[in-house]
């Protein structure tokens, strides 16, 4: 039976810029005289001065900026360089952004390229292009390596056939994320420091695990650049960012903490503050090797996320499971919090309370580590849970690390261990499920057994809506019985501008969108 997804091109897209290049910032012409504002002429147009630079931090180190490669492209396209085929807007619905539509029949999808789109050379984008890139994706990203097993024809320079092996839902989703942006594979010559995107922007000096600094594209091709450039300095802790934006030498930044909100929202004429929640969540893995059925279900039962997340004021909000309830793929949710049955299940274990109020068994205590690390605030969250577990009469110890996927993510010698990921990329429930089972990326704990497994692959396939909820509701059934993983909470995004400023993703609940042609500063 034929399925068709067609996704058309936003109506105010002008016939104008049918022609490679067509934003008004393509040529390096005489600057225009007789502007009626600061850095516009009088027909509205950016006026290239150079004045318009937009200053932001950079919290994670990282050493290249290849597009495609380990997680570079969240740093690439949230500094406008890189661009998708697809994009996914606020409401994560996916939308058109290199490409102008995609038609599906079965497991045959059919993508035309928008016209005049070009890279920053002024190189046209064609189809056997994006192919490649496709084809570059599989063989240097392992998350990615899928893609091998897709047929890839470029029928002409506009269209793009893609065959999977079966019928294949989340395609659009997929080349929504940010690994896939287009590269010009043929001109770029420095992957890692200078990869040539179709952006808005390209790369004016990159110091690896250092500051950036970026210039407007003078070939875009959707519309005028507003800004000249912009510069993200490396700051990794918050005291710095803070400190920058009140001596003015920053526009904005992006997770600003707790603390720093109070102070930013005292004073609302100078900062304006802009919060989403996001597909973001922190949680905790429950090594069933080092802890008893019984004991993680206890500490699952245990946690009260409520007022874990009242404690981190703004900076999270409390989630019972991986998938918003509000989704049609969020119906079931983790049990609540009752800390008598977490107590029922410790003494079934054979533990009994001491004289401090710890449970000990055979003379010794009930001691648990729990591993996590400082960025985004996941110590404090594992110092909360701390007193949480030590109330119910367990020993909890704070084992902190630098970094989490270089120790015990990695050797997976924990008893307890923090993490945080996107757990919904882009409206779907497949994509995070297919990540944490046996012998996948994600694979820390062993979720699934050879039931859970054909589900999941049942999942991959399937494309009817209610027939995709029954089989996510048995997974989460499955997933939340299991008392591998407790979900922590939900990150809101909150962003700081300067009253002026505007462009910072800050509406995104995606961390990979960031500035784009529109980022403006007065």
């Amino acid at each position: 039976m034929k399925k068709l997804l067609a996704v058309l091109l936003a109506t105010s897209m002008t016939a104008t810029l049918a022609a490679c290049g067509g934003g008004s910032g393509t040529t390096g012409e005489t600057k225009p005289q007789g502007g009626t504002e600061s850095g516009t002429t009088e027909a509205g147009t950016p006026v290239h001065d150079g004045s318009k630079i937009f200053k932001s931090v950079e919290s994670f180190p990282y050493s290249s900026l290849d597009v495609h490669k380990e997680y570079y492209s969240w740093h690439t396209q949230f500094y406008g360089i890189s661009e998708t085929l697809f994009r996914i807007d606020d409401e994560m619905q996916i939308q058109p952004w290199l490409a102008e539509s995609i038609e599906t029949e079965e497991n045959v999808s059919t993508i035309t390229l928008k016209d005049g789109v070009c890279f920053s050379n002024g190189n046209a984008l064609t189809a056997d292009m994006v192919k490649r890139n496709l084809e570059r994706i599989a063989e240097v990203n392992s998350r990615f390596a899928f893609v091998n097993d897709w047929q890839i024809e470029a029928k002409d320079d506009k269209t793009l056939v893609i065959t999977t092996a079966n019928v294949y839902p989340t395609l659009e989703n997929d080349l929504a994320t940010a690994e896939f942006g287009i590269v010009d594979l043929d001109a770029t010559e420095d992957f890692d420091n200078n990869p040539i995107c179709t952006g808005p922007f390209v790369v004016d000096k990159f110091v690896p695990e250092g500051d950036i600094s970026v210039k407007y594209n003078e070939n875009y091709w959707d519309g005028d650049v507003q800004l000249d450039g912009a510069t993200f300095y490396y700051m990794g802790d918050e005291e710095s960012k803070l400190l920058a934006m009140q001596n003015g030498e920053i526009d904005g930044y992006v997770d600003i903490s707790a603390a720093s909100r109070e102070i930013y929202e005292m004073d609302p004429d100078l900062y304006n503050i802009t919060t989403v929640p996001t597909q973001r969540r922190a949680y905790a893995m429950l090594n069933a090797d080092k802890l008893s059925d019984n004991i993680r279900e206890a500490i699952v039962l245990a946690l009260d996320k409520d007022t874990l997340a009242a404690y981190m004021n703004g900076l999270i909000s409390p989630t019972e499971g991986v998938f918003s309830p509000d989704t049609y793929y969020g119906g079931v949710q983790a049990p609540k919090t009752d800390v008598a049955k977490a107590k029922e299940l410790i003494e079934a274990d054979g533990y009994k309370l001491n004289a401090n109020g710890i449970y000990e068994k055979d003379g010794k205590p009930l001691t648990i580590v729990l591993s996590c690390y400082a960025k985004r605030s996941i110590d404090t969250m594992a110092i909360l849970m701390q007193e949480q577990l030590k109330a119910i009469g367990i020993d909890a110890q704070i084992g902190l690390e630098e970094d989490p996927d270089g120790t015990y993510m990695s050797t997976k010698d924990f008893q307890i261990g923090f993490y945080v990921s996107i757990t919904d990329k882009a409206g779907e429930p497949f994509t995070f499920l297919n990540m944490i089972e046996k012998g996948k990326y994600l694979d820390i704990c062993g979720f699934g057994n050879e039931e859970t497994d054909a589900l999941i692959e049942e999942l991959r396939y399937e494309t009817d809506e209610t027939k995709q909820k029954e089989l996510a509701d048995q997974i989460m059934t499955n997933f939340y019985a299991s008392n591998d993983y407790l979900m922590i909470g939900q990150y809101n995004k909150s962003s700081v501008l300067r009253a002026g400023a505007t462009g910072l993703g800050e509406t995104s609940p995606l961390q990979f969108y960031g500035i784009d042609a529109n980022t403006n500063i007065n």
